[in-house]
């Protein structure tokens, strides 16, 4: 499994000290933008299912938790050949908050994982359709028993939009210790990996 993140490299020299503090208010100047979009995040992370029942079975047993994986929270596109340039910043994209729900049945756990984040146009950007990758991953000790790389495609306008991504197809057979961990981030690729 492959997840990353495009990274930029600050030099040392003026030039690169100027693109460096030039990176940084262009990104905090998106973050506020994000910012600015209202909602809470209970209408963010509705991820229940009106016709689903849950006992108290389901309760009080074992959901693991998710976590983002380190570096993959965010995603920046870029105008072609010009990486790591604060300027040419097309999206920025962020993950913000995650969650998950667990059903155990006929010795099954069958969990729902939505992660929600906000996406912002950069300096580059355009009104349009924008198609983000995410891959949800859950390890136990060493194993990998499920990873999938899923698209959620996002109608960019003018200032901040939020999405959600849900994965709902996750069976496992239920775990006999607690050692499940699922992670949850942006996957640039490559795409050939589970």
């Amino acid at each position: 499994m492959v997840m990353g993140i495009a990274k930029g490299r600050a030099g040392l020299d003026g030039e690169g000290t100027v693109r460096t503090i030039r990176s940084m208010v262009a990104i905090g100047a998106l973050v506020v933008l994000a910012a600015c979009q209202s909602g809470g995040t209970n209408e963010v992370l509705d991820v229940s299912n009106n016709d689903e029942t849950f006992t108290e079975a389901d309760l009080r047993a074992y959901c693991p938790r998710v976590t983002l994986l380190e570096g993959t929270a965010f995603l920046r596109t870029y105008t072609s050949g010009n990486d790591g340039n604060p300027d040419e910043i097309v999206h920025q994209a962020v993950i913000s908050d995650v969650t998950r729900t667990c059903r155990y049945r006929n010795g099954q756990l069958f969990m729902t994982v939505a992660a929600a984040g906000r996406v912002v146009n950069g300096p580059k950007g355009a009104p349009g359709s924008l198609n983000l990758p995410v891959r949800v991953a859950i390890r136990a000790g060493e194993n990998l028993p499920y990873s999938q790389l899923g698209r959620i495609d996002v109608a960019m306008g003018g200032g901040a939009t939020q999405f959600i991504y849900r994965d709902d197809q996750i069976i496992l057979p239920e775990p006999e210790t607690r050692n499940l961990q699922v992670l949850v981030g942006f996957d640039e690729g490559p795409y050939d990996t589970p």
